[in-house]
């Protein structure tokens, strides 16, 4: 084939133009396609066009060859090119099968495009990519501490309110029980001798007549005198009995809102959890059965009102979580480790997805107006800043188990 019939394009073209023949062999080539390989044009005619590949593309390089001759075309095929000063050069290949004027194969046309370029743009966009997904994280992760901080100051801020709040509650309700119950005491120490009283009057009896008589009888039996005097001292005690329970409320109240503990002290968590329990109970409502097993526990080194603020979100989201009749255990360990505090029920549980977004902010799974999504997250936060953790265990239809565990040898954060 004379070179010089070929258009002006094919030689002064900046993408490699080669004319093979039907065995591949090189018949002529362009400045592009010789300077891509490194050699004067005239050294390469003759030469197999495989031979100017990577030994380890060469296979590829002939199966290129093959299909254009088969089908016409070969597009789009990446081969690594040798060149004669070492070294690789990727190169993209378009190959397409020549006729003669009879329709007959005579050959192919083969354009290359150096793709040097192309890889080095591709991995400076992936270094850059790279440093956008870094960034990325970094603000994801400032994000996520941002939106933590903020929804512990939220519930902080609430926390402290309620704490206020219940603080005084809890004396306005002291008070008044306090004069009750020193009435009550007052009244006991006064029935027996109001019972003297009556006794003696008694004997006055016979001197009345009969109408002023039969009046008193009218007014004894109106007042039931006599079931009275059985029944007013046990009034009195359960009457006692019940300012106590209304003072031990008053008391968990008090010890709940600690307002007086922000700093850190030696407490015993299993008086933070009955006192916590006795707030909650309510929650039962008859319905739900409470079982309590504590061992004897060391003093731990915390904020007992923060940890009563965990034990208070576990706890009541355990009662929420049984619709009708359950059970709820509450117990208390030692282990290696330190303490454990577990709260198991028997509500409607968890499917897996819930589980593993347990402690989000802002993500719960009651009604609308019926939660906020802060309170394990609060609470997550508390347990993790007295160096320990809370894992949940739970699946759909049997319940749900939180343990917290805490180490007895750190001072919380």
């Amino acid at each position: 084939m004379d070179p010089n019939l070929l258009p002006a394009v094919f030689h002064q073209s900046r993408l490699a133009m080669l004319v093979l023949d039907r065995a591949g062999r090189i018949l002529t080539l362009n400045q592009a396609a010789a300077q891509l390989a490194g050699y004067p044009p005239d050294d390469l005619v003759g030469k197999p066009f495989v031979d100017l590949l990577d030994p380890h593309s060469r296979d590829k390089g002939a199966a290129m060859l093959a299909l254009a001759q088969a089908e016409g075309q070969a597009l789009d095929w990446e081969l690594d090119q040798a060149r004669s000063s070492g070294g690789l050069v990727l190169v993209g290949y378009d190959a397409t099968r020549l006729a003669d004027a009879t329709g007959h194969p005579s050959g192919m046309a083969l354009i290359g495009h150096d793709l040097s370029a192309k890889m080095e743009l591709t991995a400076q966009l992936a270094q850059t990519n790279q440093q956008l997904e870094g960034a990325l994280l970094q603000l994801e992760k400032a994000h996520t501490q941002l939106q933590a901080a903020q929804t512990q100051l939220v519930q902080s801020e609430k926390m402290r309110a309620l704490g206020q709040m219940v603080a005084g509650v809890a004396h306005e309700i002291n008070n008044p029980a306090a004069f009750v119950s020193n009435n009550l005491a007052h009244l006991e120490r006064r029935l027996p001798a109001i019972s003297a009283l009556f006794a003696a009057l008694a004997v006055l009896r016979p001197l009345a007549n009969p109408e002023q008589l039969a009046a008193v009888q009218a007014a004894e039996q109106a007042a039931e005198v006599d079931y009275l005097w059985q029944d007013l001292p046990d009034l009195v005690h359960e009457s006692q009995d019940g300012i106590e329970r209304i003072r031990g409320i008053v008391l968990s109240l008090r010890n709940f809102s600690r307002l007086d503990e922000a700093n850190t002290k030696l407490a015993d968590l299993n008086e933070g959890l009955q006192s916590t329990l006795r707030l909650v109970r309510p929650l039962a409502a008859g319905r739900v059965e409470i079982v309590e097993r504590y061992v004897p526990l060391p003093p731990l080194l915390c904020r007992p009102g923060e940890l009563n603020q965990v034990f208070l979100n576990l706890l009541t989201n355990a009662m929420q979580s049984i619709a009708g009749e359950g059970q709820v255990w509450v117990t208390s360990a030692m282990t290696a480790a330190g303490i454990t505090i577990t709260i198991r029920d028997t509500g409607s549980g968890m499917t897996p997805d819930t589980l593993a977004r347990l402690g989000e902010p802002f993500f719960t799974t009651k009604p609308v107006g019926a939660g906020t999504g802060l309170g394990l997250a609060v609470s997550l936060a508390i347990v993790a800043a007295h160096q320990g953790r809370v894992r949940f265990e739970s699946e759909l239809g049997r319940g749900t188990t939180a343990i917290v565990e805490l180490p007895v040898s750190h001072e919380p954060d």
